[in-house]
């Protein structure tokens, strides 16, 4: 049976995955307490809400009651493994590779790049939407230590840019990105390993989207470990 979290005690036996990730940091920046993020697990999975965007981290066991679940719950899109996708019948609206790397760097101090000079580098990829909820999010997390970034400058311009989310001994680059008046010059490269700098020796993850990107990460050391879909019910 699924029933609410109240603590992160109760979701870490379930997260040990890119989504298990993402589903701690949220809950170690936001806490159990507030409406838009809520937090629930069964016997084999954990479940992340967050705005209307729910994760799933472990194995579905129920399909059918994981389903109805999620239609109570107003889950408006879903993010999982291809596996527990295809086990909920989900309508895919994207899908990637799951990429992995072990971090054998020692910790560096966090900077403290402008989340509008970040946002500035990402939308010029079309990686985010608005910028509120993206500043009030990374903000947050920020502030909560749930998450790093860092940037690249040139001539007092943010060129580079990159963002993780982390909890206990994993993280997850959520963004890099480079303005496209300066591709190829060794900055994307740079500012992950920036970034990676501030996660000591945790094993970090990325989503990567399908057929993007593979060369890059390859090249900066993250191998395939798994498959990713963004969904919503049929």
């Amino acid at each position: 049976m699924i029933r609410l979290a109240e603590s992160m005690e109760v979701l870490r036996p379930r997260c040990g995955s890119a989504f298990g990730c993402q589903i701690l940091s949220t809950a170690a920046a936001y806490g159990f307490a507030l409406p838009f993020a809520q937090f629930w697990t069964d016997n084999t999975a954990a479940y992340g809400k967050l705005d209307g965007v729910l994760r799933i981290a472990g194995t579905v066991a129920n399909a059918d009651e994981t389903r109805a679940f999620l239609g109570a719950v107003g889950a408006e899109r879903v993010f999982c493994s291809l596996g527990n996708a295809e086990k909920l019948d989900l309508r895919i609206l994207s899908r990637g590779v799951v990429l992995q790397k072990q971090l054998a760097g020692h910790k560096t101090e966090r900077t403290a790049p402008s989340v509008r000079d970040l946002y500035t580098v990402f939308a010029a990829n079309g990686m985010v939407g608005d910028f509120e909820p993206f500043y009030l999010d990374l903000s947050h997390r920020l502030r909560h230590d749930a998450a790093c970034a860092a940037e690249i400058r040139e001539q007092n311009t943010a060129v580079a840019a990159a963002a993780a989310v982390y909890a206990d001994s994993s993280a997850l680059i959520t963004a890099v990105g480079v303005l496209p008046s300066r591709h190829r010059r060794g900055y994307g490269r740079a500012v992950l390993r920036a970034v990676e700098s501030q996660l000591g020796e945790r094993r970090a993850y990325v989503l990567r989207a399908e057929r993007e990107n593979e060369r890059f990460y390859a090249l900066c050391g993250y191998a395939p470990c798994g498959a990713w879909c963004e969904g919503v019910l049929k």
